[in-house]
């Protein structure tokens, strides 16, 4: 899951100028892409541009491979399921920002001994199960101080607010539809393009009758919202 959202990360914060040094299925790889992976693989020694013709090569199939894989989830896993990843993988970060003393983990054993039983229904010694006890822990500390500053209003009562607010950004996004050309440049991102002017990827392809598969191209205009 971790390497999953580095990976993910690293392709979705990629510059709206950086450099494109091959392409896959249609998709870009970028130099900074490349130099983020070495910055980690070589311990900051190596960069795209002193690598050899066969080393660059090498790298870019990698890289393809990784984008590929991206593109593809993206495309198969649901919405929810994205959802739950991002979920575990800010929890994760959370806890991993936390220490818990070695007294409270054992008492928390103690507490709860009953429970940790194997197939045979004998019970598992500590050593066994600390780390999963240690991890449940620090994720309710986590979710303790998240709930500590929600506010739960039972009904519809709460939605009141968001009404509102999405009442003014429908206005706003009614507003900016007065359509304008953007001619794509070299380095170019369809998520760069809808960021710079404050819609989303889905609404510029709307805008501009692109499937969710086809690619920009240097030269191609574009309709965009007036800014």
């Amino acid at each position: 899951m971790k390497k999953f959202m580095l990976l993910f990360a690293l392709l979705v914060s990629t510059s709206v100028y950086a450099k494109v040094i091959a392409t896959v299925n249609g998709y870009p790889i970028y130099e900074k892409e490349a130099n983020t992976f070495l910055k980690v693989a070589t311990k900051g020694k190596a960069t795209y541009k002193v690598l050899t013709p066969k080393d660059k090569k090498a790298l870019v199939d990698r890289l393809a491979v990784d984008k590929l894989v991206l593109k593809t989830a993206l495309k198969e896993v649901s919405k929810a399921e994205q959802d739950r990843v991002i979920a575990g993988y800010w929890l994760q970060k959370k806890v991993a920002k936390l220490k818990i003393g070695s007294k409270e983990i054992k008492k928390a054993y103690k507490e709860n001994k009953k429970f940790f039983k194997d197939k045979k229904g004998k019970t598992l010694p500590y050593s066994k199960v600390k780390d999963i006890i240690k991890t449940s822990l620090l994720q309710k500390k986590v979710v303790a101080k998240l709930m500590k500053k929600a506010k739960v209003v039972m009904g519809t009562k709460g939605l009141k607010s968001r009404k509102k607010s999405s009442r003014k950004s429908s206005k706003s996004t009614k507003k900016s539809n007065s359509k304008n050309i953007y001619v794509v440049e070299s380095g170019n991102t369809l998520s760069g393009i809808a960021n710079k002017y404050g819609i989303t990827t889905k609404e510029l392809r709307k805008m501009n009758d692109m499937s969710d598969s086809e690619v920009i191209k240097i030269g191609q205009k574009l309709k965009v919202p007036s800014k």
